[in-house]
């Protein structure tokens, strides 16, 4: 066998085995929407949750928009503590929460980022969940998660879930 063909098989091979692993979900432009890339803040431990965008403050502005994936058996006291964890870090003083699905495929914990370009005013557009359309019209069956189910471990997700988050920086 020729060196080159050696080369050629040895790139081949290693090209399929590196697609191995772990998906990110890649955005139709091609982003990996996995690496946030929105503003800066100083990491917060003290972060309000809300449900409806009547519960956030009119001062609240929202810094990101974020699909969160859950693998499957995941507690509403592990949504809750990767929700906060994340939040936390990026430095969200408040966190609003939509609606969930199930997830079509199991790719565990992870976040996806959206935007926005520019911070809004929640009290403007909150609540119209137009982000990540692309991606979350291929899930499937509506899941029930509120207050009834977040923080607790007895609620437990035979599925996994996908759902619809933003963070807000509130004055």
């Amino acid at each position: 066998m020729s060196k080159f063909v050696q080369l050629t098989t040895a790139a081949m091979i290693l090209a399929a085995v590196s697609g191995c692993g772990v998906q990110k979900y890649v955005g139709l432009e091609g982003d990996d929407r996995t690496v946030y890339s929105g503003p800066m803040y100083p990491a917060t431990s003290k972060i309000a949750i809300a449900f409806q965008p009547a519960q956030v403050g009119k001062s609240c502005r929202v810094f990101a928009e974020a699909l969160a994936q859950f693998p499957a058996n995941a507690t509403g006291k592990d949504i809750e503590s990767a929700v906060l964890g994340e939040a936390g870090k990026r430095g969200a003083e408040q966190v609003l929460i939509g609606r969930s699905r199930q997830a079509e495929d199991d790719e565990g914990l992870q976040f996806l980022y959206f935007g926005p370009t520019h911070e809004y005013l929640c009290s403007d557009q909150c609540g119209g969940w137009r982000f990540g359309y692309e991606f979350w019209e291929k899930q499937g069956e509506w899941v029930s998660l509120g207050y009834g189910q977040w923080g607790k471990s007895e609620a437990r997700f035979e599925s996994p879930l996908v759902m619809q988050m933003v963070m807000l920086r509130c004055q």
